[in-house]
């Protein structure tokens, strides 16, 4: 240990690159590590209009993915309608995506340090960060260090099992259509997505955690009825946060000499499994926090800004995806004209 660091972020998602990023605009200039980013993540890469109008520099984005202004939507029972969008989105491949925002906060200052962190300890007023290479001490660690975070392990404790989802997938090529499109399960709550890109197609599915085993299968067999030319390129599988317990978001997320961000903390919609906005959003408040010498108060200022959203959201879950009232909610958007007919 030569020195001790001021900030070091530990992930190089779009939670510690966007902390990172906003910090360096505070004159605060964190060091970063991680071995593997940027790599593809198991995620559609949807880039709603809600995540552009809030942080518009995610447009910058749009050329390197496929925009879209509607999406196709099939009930659990294989009713199919259009939704249309006020606003474009776009899917993207998450490796240009973190990629993309990881190099903005390197330009502006950001030290990116390509190793693994395998410990770390409190040691009365620093942390000791050892990787599989060095040993550095830091007076403030931020863990953005996706759903396994080590911060988190070292601080509060690993996420719970009944607190996590499992999605599985493929990247298939030539892209099958020009729409994005999602597919209710009817046997457990989740569901399966297709989302075109420039040269190829993300399909994946999502569930909890204890249906894992049946995910493969149910996908599989989505794909010989709806994308029976597909061409599978590579597969994935991960573990996402997916908050069943609303009492799990009571859970603190910063102390005086750490904070929790992105899927280290949790923060993912706990319905659609969109964690991109959140873990934005979170990189930001952590880096005012940061800035103004309070880290503790980014616990205050992630409740205010969107943990009423997720608690609320957590308490609907099991609503939301009950095929009943899926097929209502399909029918009362077709007669107000939310969606139409495909």
């Amino acid at each position: 240990m030569k020195h001790v660091e001021d900030v070091v972020i530990v992930g190089g998602g779009p939670a510690g690159a966007n902390c990172a990023l906003d910090l360096t605009k505070y004159g605060i200039y964190p060091s970063l590590i991680d071995y593997s980013h940027p790599r593809e993540k198991p995620c559609g890469g949807g880039i709603s209009p809600q995540i552009i109008q809030k942080f518009p520099f995610v447009e910058n984005f749009r050329t390197e993915g496929f925009s879209f202004d509607s999406y196709r939507i099939i009930s659990c029972t294989n009713n199919q309608v259009i939704s249309k969008e006020r606003k474009n989105g776009f899917c993207i491949s998450r490796r240009i995506f973190d990629e993309g925002i990881l190099n903005i906060a390197i330009e502006k200052g950001t030290k990116l340090i390509r190793e693994k962190v395998v410990d770390l300890d409190w040691k009365g007023n620093h942390w000791q960060i050892k990787t599989n290479r060095n040993i550095l001490s830091s007076k403030i660690v931020v863990g953005a260090d996706g759903v396994n975070s080590i911060v988190r392990h070292k601080t509060i404790g690993r996420i719970s099992p009944e607190n996590l989802a499992l999605t599985f997938g493929y990247l298939a090529s030539p892209p099958q259509e020009n729409m994005a499109s999602i597919k209710f399960l009817p046997e457990f709550p989740g569901y399966i997505w297709v989302f075109p890109n420039k040269n190829y197609s993300n399909l994946g599915i999502g569930s909890e955690l204890k249906y894992g085993s049946l995910l493969k299968g149910r996908l599989d067999k989505f794909i010989a009825n709806y994308c029976p030319t597909t061409k599978i390129i590579s597969r994935y599988a991960a573990m996402v946060p997916s908050v069943k317990d609303p009492r799990f978001f009571s859970l603190p997320c910063a102390k005086e000499g750490w904070i929790l961000i992105g899927d280290a903390a949790g923060h993912v919609d706990p319905i659609s499994g969109g964690g991109i906005i959140y873990a934005l959003w979170g990189g930001s408040l952590a880096a005012k926090a940061i800035k103004e010498k309070k880290p503790k108060s980014y616990d205050h200022l992630w409740r205010e800004e969107y943990g009423k959203t997720l608690i609320e959201r957590c308490k609907n879950k099991d609503t939301y995806y009950d095929p009943t009232q899926l097929e209502i909610k399909l029918f009362l958007g077709l007669a107000n004209k939310t969606y139409s007919r495909l």
